[in-house]
């Protein structure tokens, strides 16, 4: 039975088609629904960078409560839009529990939040963003399927067949 669903998305352009996805899911089991955002920590550059131009001081200050301070906001605009997205398609919002926005490395965020939210099934894309699409598989999607000790229900998104489910399932 599927009493709790995590969503984990990259808020990228496949979103809104993903959105339908996890709101028919969401209904048909009658679910509540986590929406996971990651954070990727800082890339060699922007860690460069910090080092060339940034005091101890302020870094230390900025990773303290700068960090804190971004991740709120950013849940905040995280869960605005995907509100709003769910108005977009009439959907309900009384399915969703809770948005977290939380910093680290993907696949790793992903399989902790959904232990810590005691989910019974994973919602992911099969690949992010608009990335290369020349891998069957994301690294993302590879590294959950292969390593979650619970079923993970994967939506492809790198075809010319991705189109409106609800287009679909509607006729």
């Amino acid at each position: 039975m599927v009493n709790t669903i995590l969503y984990a998305t990259d808020l990228g352009l496949y979103g809104p088609y993903m959105l339908e996805h996890v709101g028919d899911l969401a209904k048909s089991h009658n679910a509540q629904v986590y929406m996971l955002h990651v954070i990727e920590p800082l890339g060699v550059f922007a860690d460069a960078v910090l080092e060339t131009y940034i005091t101890d001081d302020s870094k230390a200050g900025l990773r303290e409560n700068g960090l804190n301070e971004v991740l709120v906001a950013i849940r905040a605009k995280v869960r605005a839009v995907f509100e709003q997205d769910l108005k977009d398609y009439d959907a309900e919002t009384r399915w969703l529990k809770d948005v977290h926005v939380i910093g680290g490395s993907p696949a790793e965020v992903i399989l902790t939040d959904a232990e810590a939210v005691k989910a019974d099934l994973i919602v992911i894309g099969s690949h992010g963003g608009a990335k290369e699409m020349s891998t069957p598989l994301g690294s993302v999607a590879s590294k959950v399927l292969q390593l979650s000790p619970i079923p993970v229900y994967m939506i492809p998104t790198a075809t010319d067949r991705t189109i409106s489910y609800h287009a679909v399932t509607s006729l």
